[in-house]
């Protein structure tokens, strides 16, 4: 599977969703950057989101961190958890982590443990997340065992994926060019189907479904045989039953029955029955008893 999107922020400006819908299989929108501060929401992030919403288009979205430590991660977890509580996700919250200034001096460790902490509580919220950054960084500092359970959407501008690790997005593009979107803009591809992923695992909002209901399981021999031996008895009382009705109606001797059938004839009709030699036919008509055998 390999789905065709977009990545965008307010350096994209007033987009026209409407026309960008056909060219497109998903987005993925900017909610902010930093901690959770109002000044740091993205300008275009509720109109973005607000289209996508109505125009079904399926959208995620990602939040540029700052963070240097683990309460700047708390922050900006606070931060898109507020963002994104008014909207149905059915892409990931992915958390951007790579900027050149706040970041890149800080031990493998400290990254691991901002990225841990911001990843674990949002996952702990609800939501499906996972990281991005690129190809490089992967590779030599968000490269820890702990940080494997995480989707990863990786950037590298190339014709060609060379990641060689697990993950599910990959950005290849930031020249992208789509009607409806001024400038240049980032260009992503999906490798899972994440609406279902999301649905069937009731993220992101979403009601998990019911499962379906465990088959009965196959009767096993002895008790088909039980139930088949049930089943002859409730026939022979019903049998008995009838028998001493039949009885009844006749006045007849109990000894002069012993029918295996007793058939009723509804309305005057022609009706044929087998009989074998030596067998006795007892039958009414009317008010008349007859007795046949042969």
């Amino acid at each position: 599977m390999a789905l065709r999107g977009i990545d965008v922020s307010s350096h994209q400006g007033a987009i026209n969703w409407e026309e960008v819908k056909s060219q497109i299989d998903f987005a993925i929108i900017r909610c902010g950057y930093a901690g959770d501060l109002k000044a740091y929401d993205d300008k275009q992030f509720i109109y973005n989101a607000t289209e996508c919403t109505r125009l079904g288009i399926p959208f995620g979205v990602y939040l540029y961190s700052y963070a240097q430590n683990v309460e700047n991660a708390k922050s900006e977890v606070a931060h898109t958890l507020r963002l994104v509580k008014d909207f149905k996700l059915t892409y990931p919250i992915f958390y951007d982590v790579e900027d050149p200034q706040y970041q890149a001096g800080l031990s493998n460790e400290l990254l691991t443990e901002i990225c841990n902490t911001y990843c674990s509580e949002i996952e702990a919220a609800g939501y499906y997340v996972g990281i991005y950054s690129s190809l490089n960084w992967f590779r030599t500092k968000l490269n820890s065992p702990t940080l494997d359970r995480y989707d990863k959407w990786v950037a590298q501008w190339n014709s060609i994926d060379q990641a060689d690790f697990t993950h599910g997005m990959w950005q290849y593009s930031s020249d992208g060019s789509i009607t409806g979107i001024t400038g240049r803009v980032d260009m992503d591809i999906a490798y899972y189907d994440y609406p279902e992923i999301i649905k069937s695992a009731g993220l992101n909002g979403f009601q998990k479904p019911e499962p379906e209901p465990e088959p009965e399981p196959e009767p096993s021999c002895e008790e088909l045989l039980n139930t088949a031996n049930q089943k002859i008895d409730e026939l022979q009382k019903e049998n008995n039953q009838l028998r001493e009705e039949l009885k009844d109606l006749q006045n007849m001797e109990p000894e002069k029955i012993d029918a295996e059938l007793i058939f009723t004839c509804p309305k005057k009709a022609t009706y044929y029955l087998s009989l074998d030699k030596g067998d006795e036919l007892y039958y009414k008509a009317g008010s008349v008893d007859k007795q046949n055998g042969s």
